[in-house]
C-alpha cells in the first residue's frame, strides 16, 4: 500500500512545478518545422502528472497575453496540468528554442528567451498568492534553470516558497541542470544551487553539471555533498550507465543501471527521470524502486523525437 504523501493529505496535495515553457522548433522534413512547447520543468510536470493521474499538477509559471501564450496555456491544459499559477505580463512573449540532432540522437539547442514572459513570474503579487496557498503544496520542483532566468529578487523569493514547503513537512526537489550561458557567472550559479540545495529533500543532479559547477572528480563526491548538505533523498545521473542513489538513511550508495535504449532524441531524458522518481516517491516507493522507475521512462523517452511523447503514443 502506498505511503500517504508527505506532510499531506493525499486527497489535497497539490504539485507544484516552477519553471519556464518554451516554443520548441525541430526538423519535420525538407522545408518543414515541426513546433511544440516544451522546458525541462514542464516536461518534467507534464510526465509526472501522467504517471500520477491526480489532476493537481500545478504548473507555476508566467506567460503573456498573446495567441501563442493562450495556446501554450491550452497545451498545458491538454496535458491535465492546472494552470491556476501560471501569471500573465502583458509585454512579454514565451520564449522560444530551436533543436538540432545529431546521428546519435545528442541534441543541441538554439534559444531566443531574453524577454521570455517566465522571467516575469514571481513578481509581488504573484508571489504574495502562492506564498498564501504553500499549505496544500505538497511537492515543490525546480531547477536551476529555473532560477537562472530570474533576477535576484525573483530568485530569492523562489527560495523562500521552497523554505516554506519544506518547513511545513512536504517535500521540495531540485535538479541544478546548469547552463553556463543563461547565468550571468559560474559563481553566481555555485551560489544560487547551493542555497536551493540546502532547502532540497531531494536533489536530482546529472553528474556532468555538477562536475562543470562544482568541479567534482566523481558520482560519489557529488552524493557525499549532497547528503551533508543535509538532502534526504540524493540521486546523480549518469546517462547510459543509470544513476547513484543514496538517501539519509542508507549507508551506502545504490548503482542503478540504465535500460538499453536506441537513442533517437535525448531530449528530456532527465526530466523524465526526475517525473518518474518524484511520481514513484509520491507513491511510496522506495528510492531504489523510484530510480528503477527514472531509467525506465527515460530510456522510453529517447526513443520519440521532441521532449513528449504524444498521448496517441503513452
Amino acid at each position: 500500500m502506498p505511503e500517504p504523501v508527505q506532510g499531506k493529505a493525499a486527497g489535497s496535495a497539490h504539485y507544484w512545478f516552477i519553471g519556464e515553457c518554451m516554443v520548441e522548433l525541430r526538423r519535420a522534413g525538407p522545408g518543414l518545422l515541426a513546433q511544440s512547447f516544451a522546458g525541462d520543468v514542464y516536461n518534467s510536470a507534464v510526465y509526472f502528472e501522467r504517471l500520477t493521474g491526480g489532476k493537481a499538477t500545478c504548473f507555476v509559471s508566467a506567460v503573456g497575453t498573446d495567441s501563442v501564450s493562450h495556446a501554450l496555456l491550452d497545451e498545458a491544459a491538454g496535458h491535465g496540468l492546472d494552470t491556476r499559477h501560471v501569471a500573465h505580463a502583458p509585454e512579454r512573449h514565451p520564449g522560444l528554442y530551436w533543436i538540432e540532432l545529431d546521428a546519435h540522437g545528442e541534441r543541441s539547442f538554439l534559444y531566443w528567451r531574453a524577454d521570455s514572459a517566465a522571467r516575469a513570474m514571481l513578481d509581488e503579487a504573484h508571489y504574495s498568492s502562492l506564498q498564501s496557498q504553500t499549505g496544500v503544496c505538497a511537492l515543490l520542483y525546480f531547477s536551476g534553470i529555473s532560477l537562472a532566468i530570474l533576477d535576484e529578487e525573483r530568485r530569492t523569493r523562489l527560495l523562500a516558497l521552497a523554505r516554506q514547503v519544506k518547513e511545513s513537512g512536504s517535500m521540495v526537489a531540485f535538479d541544478s541542470n546548469y547552463r553556463p550561458a543563461l547565468w550571468e557567472s559560474r559563481e553566481a550559479a555555485l551560489h544560487w544551487c547551493n542555497a536551493a540545495t540546502s532547502l532540497c529533500t531531494h536533489a536530482l543532479m546529472t553528474f556532468e553539471d555538477e562536475q562543470q559547477l562544482h568541479g567534482d572528480a566523481d558520482p560519489s563526491q557529488t552524493l557525499h555533498r549532497l547528503l551533508a548538505a543535509g538532502v534526504q533523498d540524493a540521486v546523480v545521473k549518469l546517462g547510459a550507465k543509470g544513476c547513484l542513489v543514496q538517501t539519509a538513511q542508507l549507508k551506502d550508495a545504490l548503482s542503478i543501471p540504465a535500460l538499453k535504449a536506441e537513442p533517437v532524441d535525448t531530449t528530456a531524458a532527465g526530466d523524465s527521470f526526475n517525473a518518474a522518481y518524484l511520481a514513484a516517491r509520491i507513491q511510496g516507493k522506495n528510492s531504489s524502486e523510484a530510480a528503477q522507475a527514472g531509467c525506465q521512462l527515460a530510456a522510453r523517452v529517447v526513443g520519440y523525437r521532441g521532449a513528449i511523447i504524444d498521448k496517441a503514443e503513452w
